[in-house]
């Protein structure tokens, strides 16, 4: 560490040639300062001894810096340094001159070009006889010139300073001719070199620090010599940032205006392999909607090593219809350089089919040297208006309650049934309930969000959940080339601005949600659903294609508003599902006869073996079901006997014992609840009949029927 400034002020200033004459007329001088403690006005500030007499004043307080002197490491007294350094000692005592121990001493050097060593904090403690010492070495051959140390002593409030001027010779440092191992090295190589530091007489010099350089490749910027006086280091022929040197390269070294060099002869550097070195890559089809092309990557080496401005010959090997690389529209093999990391990139531009590719890259100097590219994929497009579908982990839930919840799946494909793009976002908005969050994000074609109960709450127990993303039409490819040519192709089922169909009539009413992005069209919605079933099935009945039919309006266009329709592929689809929400805490019976007519009459006379009984939800939710998961189960007592009594048994013929997790929840109006049948046997008049259901939330509910005449 430098020290470039002493913390006591300089009272008196010698020039070099006066120094040079006190330290020759008595020695260098030295004076001893100390300060004592003044509660009411502060630290005085001590007289600095001017050197000439080598006295010292009498210290005020109890601490005193008592000698102060340089020696060398074998202790003798000197008066100036080289190279070598010294030490400079002082002994700190108190009034009746008795060393202290343990007084912190802090030294400091008034200029540039001497360090202290052998502390970090320019500090050290006095030992038993009140000795502190610390090593000043120059920090360079040529540092010469007269300096100042300072000791700086503390002991609670009591400081003494001691000031020592002192002479820096400079070393004259010869250099050794550059010893090199190797000077012929290949590209990326690496040799040992070494050289030895003397004086003039040539005694080996230690401690002296050599700066090295060389216009290419990696050695130390700093090196210092040894106890022998030698350096030693290893030159690499490439540098940093793994760019190759090649060609003659000057080593040299230097220090105290003394400098030595030596150059090494480096080969041409030669390409020996190439990488396939890009992660795995699926890009949409063109027109998808997601990326519109990527890069893959080469890299070519020198051994191990990248190698810059080499020539690659890069061809397609295998491809799906209509994919470019290099620039769009080419498909042709053409050569490229790598750049400084030795890498070649090479751009991808999908057709409009989906499949898998592979380029090859060649080296141009040994076509023998090749790689092909791996991961490269075209499999992903928008999804498609009939690749929509939601699912529900279950579809009756407890509106009695809130936070009965169940996760609620997307799952998109484009057009060729592949997964869309990871990332494809689907949104959903709900009639009732909360719906969390608002939207996913796909992976791998799917992903999900949960519908809970809370307010609001419908009505009719009816709740309608709509998902929608942006993707395409579903369309007929009239010239076989699997793109969409306007004015060519055909539109399945044309659709425009969607809605949610909160009332389920299939109509838009003002007042119902609109999906915030419109179209601004207004031409009609064209339907060439049957032209899509002759060219998919059409040796099916009548009665299967307008199932067909009428199942994609309902799935896939349908909520749609009418004349908001344009000839473009973009649509927003659309897939509205029925989420019901039940009672579990009020469930309601009603007995039927055998072709499912409630009985006009709710009891069950003696001699009936079949019972059919409908279970629903209680208040205005009574057409839905119990909520999923509720159990069901029937049982009768026995309360007749005498000779002729039968034993009155029962067993559940038909129906669920559990409300299923997906029910079919019908059209509004539509009866929903689940149907259970009994069988009776040997049943009479007196006899008891129960059915009993407990809901998820562990309410249980019973009805008892007696049996009469």
């Amino acid at each position: 560490m430098s020290y470039t400034s002493s913390p006591t002020s300089k009272l008196f200033q010698l020039t070099a040639l006066t120094l040079s004459l006190a330290l020759a007329g008595c020695g260098g001088g030295d004076g001893t300062d100390t300060i004592a403690p003044e509660p009411d006005l502060g630290i005085e500030q001590p007289d600095v001894d001017n050197g000439d007499d080598g006295g010292t004043e009498e210290p005020i307080g109890a601490l005193n810096i008592s000698s102060s002197q340089l020696v060398d490491v074998d202790d003798n007294t000197i008066t100036s340094i080289g190279l070598e350094g010294a030490y400079y000692e002082v002994v700190v005592t108190d009034d009746n001159g008795q060393p202290l121990a343990n007084t912190k001493v802090t030294f400091s050097i008034d200029a540039l070009g001497v360090d202290l060593s052998q502390t970090t904090s320019g500090a050290t403690l006095t030992n038993s006889d009140g000795e502190a010492r610390i090593f000043l070495k120059p920090n360079a051959p040529d540092v010469s010139g007269a300096y100042v140390i300072t000791a700086n002593a503390s002991n609670d409030d009591n400081t003494a300073i001691s000031n020592l001027t002192f002479l820096v010779q400079a070393t004259n440092v010869n250099l050794s001719a550059l010893q090199i191992t190797d000077s012929q090295l290949t590209a990326g190589g690496q040799t040992a070199v070494s050289l030895k530091t003397t004086d003039t007489s040539g005694n080996a010099i230690s401690g002296v620090l050599v700066n090295l350089n060389a216009p290419c490749g990696q050695l130390p910027e700093q090196v210092t010599s040894d106890e022998n006086g030698m350096i030693d280091f290893v030159y690499k022929a490439i540098n940093v940032d793994n760019t190759l040197c090649s060609g003659a390269v000057r080593i040299s070294a230097s220090t105290g205006g003394v400098t030595q060099s030596a150059s090494v002869s480096i080969q041409a550097p030669e390409a020996t392999s190439i990488v396939y070195t890009a992660n795995d890559l699926t890009l949409g089809i063109q027109g998808s909607g997601s990326s519109a092309t990527g890069a893959v990557e080469f890299t070519v080496f020198s051994n191990r090593t990248p190698l810059a401005n080499s020539e690659v010959i890069l061809s397609l090997e295998k491809s799906p219809l209509g994919l470019t690389f290099g620039v769009l529209g080419n498909n042709q093999q053409f050569r490229a350089r790598t750049d400084e990391n030795g890498q070649v990139s090479v751009n991808i531009y999908p057709g409009t089919t989906p499949g898998p590719v592979e380029i090859k890259a060649t080296l141009a100097s040994d076509t023998r040297i090749n790689a092909l590219s791996k991961g490269i994929s075209i499999a992903s497009s928008r999804v498609t208006q009939d690749g929509i579908s939601l699912s529900f982990g279950k579809n009756v839930l407890d509106w009695s309650l809130d936070g009965d919840s169940t996760p609620v799946v997307a799952r998109l494909v484009d057009r060729n049934g592949n997964a869309v793009p990871d990332g494809t976002v689907v949104n959903f908005t709900a009639e009732g309930g909360k719906v969390s969050p608002a939207s996913c994000n796909t992976d791998d074609g799917e992903c999900s969000v949960t519908f809970s109960t809370q307010n609001p709450r419908p009505g009719d127990g009816r709740v309608s959940l709509l998902a929608v993303a942006e993707g395409e039409k579903a369309y007929i490819d009239q010239n076989e080339n699997n793109a969409w040519d306007q004015g060519v192709d055909t539109l399945v089922h044309n659709i425009g601005d969607t809605f949610r169909d909160d009332n389920e009539n299939g109509t838009f009413e003002i007042g119902e949600f609109t999906y915030p992005l419109t179209t601004q069209a207004n031409q009609a919605c064209e339907n060439n659903v049957r032209q899509f079933i002759q060219l998919k099935f059409p040796s099916s009945s009548e009665q299967i294609k307008e199932a067909f039919e009428n199942n994609f309006i309902n799935n896939f266009v349908s909520p749609n508003k009418p004349m908001t329709c344009n000839t473009e592929l973009d649509a927003i689809v659309r897939y509205e599902r029925i989420q019901l929400l039940s009672n579990g805490s009020n469930p309601t019976f009603t007995l039927l006869n055998n072709i499912g007519i409630p009985l006009q009459s709710q009891v069950i006379t003696e001699g009936s073996t079949r019972v059919n009984i409908r279970i629903n939800s209680g208040g205005f939710y009574e057409l839905n079901p119990m909520p999923s998961g509720t159990t069901i189960s029937g049982s009768v007592v026995d309360k007749t006997d005498g000779e002729d009594s039968g034993s009155c048994t029962v067993e559940m013929i038909g129906g669920p014992e559990e409300v299923p997790a997906i029910v079919s929840t019908g059209s509004p109006g539509d009866n929903t609840g689940t149907i259970n049948t009994y069988a009776l046997d040997q049943c009479e008049a007196g006899d008891f009949f129960r059915v009993s259901v407990t809901s998820p939330n562990s309410v249980t509910t019973a009805v008892t029927y007696t049996i009469v005449e």
